[in-house]
């Protein structure tokens, strides 16, 4: 467990608020305007150069994104610099509260008024980023924070692309991949229609408490966002409430196709709330799916021409793999996954492939999932299945501090 130091730069040190994969973040008090101010640092300071110019690339980018945007529903930083100890670090505003997704672990998806209230919120966040030209591109649960009031603030612009940034290669995914859009996936693109995706997973859980794309394993939640649509919200396990008007304005935000989603965060929130009101969306394109009269003539000429040459009309093919996936970066245990590697998915189809990094940040989320699985299985004294769900967060983040608390906890835990 790490140490938590007394002073970082001119603030002192509370408490730790968190961890993860890349680094810490601190609860503290700045001495000189005296107000508590919460402090992200790297977890180690004494990385190889690429590592630690791509960290510093990334505290740097959060610094000039969050400094183009001042809205009361995006956290705000104030401060950047490079502690002589303790390294680069980034002080931003303290935000009491919690998270979306501790709120959704906690109690379950949210009622009709919370839904619209949070998603409104969310909605004026990512306007204002996109106003300055800035595309989150990690828009999450974890990422939207809650404060006592219920007021969301939208944080963590770490991998964020703004203008004249070169954070990122082009086509390089970075990202948690059951929240990302499909061209993100496929090749690496970015642009509001993609934060609109994101929002619409998040307004998916938030609305059924169940993800859209769920799976343990990030090459099977890639495929499935890339090739597969989720089912809709109304039929999820606890979705029953949820008006078939609601269903269409969510799946239209998890269009594969970028010009099918809405214009904007706004916009969708605007076709949410008249679908609760029992107004049905207007979906995009139905007038181009009526077909002129004459392609109805020719398309029934054609097919009258194939029946008299004897040709059979054969079904397309309904094989439900949608594609063959290999990966990279594991060995035969499809559990194994290992720190560096590449995951590469295949169309089946168009044979075209895909190859997707597997950044830290993925592992850092996958990592936390099987956390909160060992969490719910030493709850119900099922400690194999913990130590299966720790054994799997090792193999995705093997630093995460939780770890081996958690297995220290099940040395302890008497068997059924």
């Amino acid at each position: 467990m790490e140490n938590t130091p007394q002073q970082i730069g001119r603030y002192r040190i509370e408490r730790l608020l968190g961890s993860g994969s890349m680094g810490y973040v601190y609860l503290a008090r700045d001495a000189d305007l005296d107000r508590r101010v919460a402090i992200k640092t790297l977890r180690d300071v004494h990385l190889d150069e690429e590592s630690r110019r791509m960290f510093l690339s990334r505290f740097q980018n959060e610094a000039r994104a969050a400094a183009r945007l001042h809205h009361p529903n995006i956290v705000q930083i104030f401060d950047v610099g490079d502690d002589p100890q303790h390294g680069p670090y980034l002080v931003f505003e303290y935000v009491p509260g919690h998270t979306l997704k501790q709120q959704l672990r906690k109690g379950g998806p949210l009622q009709k008024d919370q839904l619209l209230y949070v998603a409104q919120q969310i909605a004026d966040a990512l306007a204002t980023a996109h106003a300055a030209g800035v595309i989150h591109r990690d828009l999450k649960p974890e990422n939207l924070l809650i404060t006592d009031n219920g007021q969301v603030k939208l944080a963590d612009f770490g991998i964020a692309r703004i203008p004249n940034a070169d954070l990122t290669k082009e086509g390089q995914f970075l990202g948690t991949p059951c929240y990302a859009a499909p061209e993100t996936l496929l090749k690496g693109e970015y642009s509001e229609k993609t934060d609109l995706f994101s929002l619409g997973a998040v307004l998916y859980e938030a609305a059924s408490g169940e993800r859209a794309f769920p799976g343990v394993e990030a090459i099977v939640v890639a495929q499935n966002v890339m090739y597969k649509d989720p089912i809709p919200p109304s039929e999820t396990d606890r979705g029953a409430a949820i008006p078939v008007q609601v269903d269409r304005v969510i799946m239209r935000a998890l269009n594969k196709n970028p010009g099918a989603r809405f214009a904007s965060a706004r916009t969708l929130v605007s076709a949410l709330r008249e679908a609760y009101a029992g107004k049905s969306p207007t979906i995009p394109g139905r007038r181009r799916r009526s077909l002129p009269m004459i392609f109805v003539l020719l398309l029934g000429a054609a097919l009258a021409a194939w029946a008299v040459l004897g040709y059979p009309l054969e079904p397309p093919s309904t094989d439900t793999d949608a594609g063959a996936v290999t990966d990279a970066g594991t060995d035969a245990d499809a559990n194994a996954v290992t720190d560096v590697g590449t995951v590469t998915v295949t169309d089946a189809d168009t044979g075209t492939e895909t190859v997707i990094p597997r950044t830290p940040h993925e592992r850092e989320e996958a990592a936390k999932d099987e956390l909160a699985r060992a969490r719910e299985a030493l709850r119900e004294g099922d400690v194999a299945a913990a130590q299966a769900a720790l054994d799997r967060a090792t193999e995705y983040d093997p630093s995460n501090p939780d770890i081996e608390a958690l297995r220290a906890k099940t040395q302890t835990t008497k068997k059924p």
